[in-house]
């Protein structure tokens, strides 16, 4: 069975201004994200269980959060990897506290 996916305009407009080359690969990679939501070369974010990033070309990323008994893929973030980016989309490491 297929999952569903869920994006706002605001992931539409990182998608469509990547370059043209890689938002095409993105376009095919989301597709088949549908059918194999935990891609081999995909990695679950430490500390933050159900969300996921995919390295792109060109050092650009995918991320999504996986909600696997809605069987819903929600596209959260495409574009240039930045040093703050999972800062940013509130996903950074967590520091361990005694």
């Amino acid at each position: 069975m297929a999952y569903r996916l869920r994006y706002d305009r605001r992931f539409l407009r990182l998608l469509d201004a990547l370059p043209g080359d890689i938002r095409g690969i993105t376009r095919q990679t989301i597709k088949d994200l549908t059918l194999q939501p935990r891609p081999t070369r995909a990695k679950e974010l430490e500390n933050h269980p159900g969300y996921w990033r995919l390295w792109l070309p060109r050092d650009h990323r995918l991320v999504w959060q996986l909600n696997e008994d809605e069987q819903i893929i929600e596209l959260l973030y495409v574009g240039p990897k930045s040093q703050d980016l999972y800062d940013r989309l509130g996903l950074g490491r967590r520091i361990e506290s005694d």
